[in-house]
Formats: C-alpha cells, structure tokens, sequence
C-alpha cells in the first residue's frame, strides 16, 4: 500500500522551470532551498516511487501575468499518462482569460485530471471575483477539486516591489466566498492561510467542502503546533511538501517523530486524501 500522498507538488520540470517560474529564480536562489535543476519526469516520478509515495503534480497557468508559456493542463496530463501508478494531475488554468478560461476547465474534465490548481497571487486574481466564478461554476459541473494558494508567498520576495505581486489576493477568506457559493465544488487551502491561519481553519470549519493543504509542516515542532489551532479537524487535512520548492524529505520527516500519532499520521499523509481523490487513486 502507498505510504503517502503529496497533495501539493511542483515538479522541477523545463515547462515549469523556465516557464511560469522563470522570473522568480532570481530571488529564490540563495533564500530558500528551491531545487531549480531540470529533471526529467521519469526522474521524478523514480523519487515518488522509491519512497513508496504518490504526486498530486500541480500545473501552473500564470501568462497573463508573466508573458511565460504555461505549465499547462495538456503538460500534467502527460505527465500522468507516463505515470500513471505514481502522478495525479491538477491543471491550471487563468481566470483572467474569461470564456477562454471556462474552455480550459472543460479542456481539463476531457484529459482526465482531478482538479484544477490556483495560485491568486502569482496569477493575479480575486478568487472572489465574479470572472473567478464563472471558471469555479464549470470546475463544480465536472466534479475537479479546486486547489487555491493562499497566505504569504515567495514569489517576488525581495525583488523590486515584489515584481507587482499582491499578497491580499491569498487571504483565505476568498475561499469562504466560493465555498458559500459553490457548495458542492471540493476546495483545498494550500499552505494553510500563512499569514491567516486562523481564517483558513475557521473556512474549513464552517465549510464541509473546504480541505486544508499542511504545506509547509516541515518539522516535529510544526506538527505539533498544528494541536493548538482550535477547531482543526485533522481529518481533512492534507499532507504536502511544495516540492520542488521545499524539500520532501524534510516534509517526511516532520511526520515520522515519536510524538505524532501514528493513525494522525496515516490519515493526514494519504487516507484523507485517498478519500477526497477517490477514483484518481485507485
């Protein structure tokens, strides 16, 4: 049986790297242990397997904002076919693009994909938005759980006015609005609200359609702080390392300590999320 499911990864692929990611490099080399090497997808996908894992592989659709070429919905839905006993596939797509976006969600039902992921900050949008809804509406039709960042992010960080980026479009409050909105629509916090965190485990709490995405839980001391958030129901939290811009390893292993609770632990790192998939994992 797989040991875990890595709700939250970014893979160190050339459609990733230099593409989307490719104006951020700058900052992130030297402040965080981003691993901007290319590896091919059987390389990444040998990682998975020699640790007895699964990767939830996240596409990345920011050209409005960045001019790159996406990691786009087609580029995941590759990666899955090459390996489909190790990846699970998340598209993206840019709300900015209005119907052209409503296209792409329909696109990404068609390749098969689980779900959809956003990053508000790094596209630039109001996930609140009544153009955001229009892309949630056709996501809900097909049944595609809706991964959205929220909280304090790295692009930008320490560059000329963090390059345009706004971090008010990561509090996790939008999530509220399209929770209320869409109710049958399954949606992820990623990160955890950094920045408001009690905000995305109150959403989580009220919503029952709102999951929460522990990326970012790299040690035992993390671990345990998540105890002391009131109202955190662990059974709908999600194990996720952000690799390729953390590491996975140390994400582990903030898991594996004396002091976690070992059925906490197997819920957390694949049972919830072998749940919320479904058919994605079997």
């Amino acid at each position: 049986m797989t040991d875990f499911i890595d709700f939250h990864v970014h893979p160190p692929v050339a459609e990733l790297i230099n593409g989307p990611i490719a104006p951020y490099l700058e900052g992130f080399v030297g402040r965080i242990g981003v691993e901007s090497d290319v590896l091919t997808v059987d390389e990444i996908a040998d990682r998975y397997r020699s640790r007895n894992g699964k990767a939830v592989i996240l596409g990345w659709d920011a050209e409005t904002v960045t001019r790159q070429r996406p990691f786009s919905s087609e580029d995941v839905a590759a990666m899955v076919a090459a390996h489909p006993d190790v990846f699970i596939g998340f598209g993206s797509i840019d709300p900015s693009r209005g119907a052209r976006a409503v296209a792409g969600v329909h696109a990404a039902a068609r390749l098969g994909l689980a779900g959809l992921a956003f990053h508000p900050i790094g596209q630039g949008f109001d996930p609140s938005s009544r153009q955001a809804f229009s892309v949630f509406e056709a996501a809900e039709e097909h049944g595609l759980i809706c991964l959205v960042h929220t909280g304090y992010s790295r692009l930008g960080a320490g560059m000329s006015g963090g390059t345009g980026l706004r971090l008010a479009y990561g509090n996790p409050m939008a999530v509220d609005a399209m929770a209320a909105t869409f109710p049958n629509l399954q949606i992820v916090i990623a990160h955890l609200g950094r920045l408001w965190r009690d905000e995305a485990v109150a959403v989580a709490a009220h919503k029952p359609n709102v999951w929460l995405n522990l990326v970012g839980t790299t040690s035992a001391g993390c671990v345990a702080e998540l105890d002391a958030l009131a109202g955190l129901d662990f059974d709908r939290c999600l194990f996720g390392s952000d690799w390729c811009f953390a590491s996975l390893d140390d994400a582990l292993a903030g898991w594996s300590g004396e002091g976690v609770d070992p059925e906490r632990r197997r819920r957390v790192l694949h049972d919830n999320a072998a749940r919320l998939l479904g058919s994605a994992v079997s």
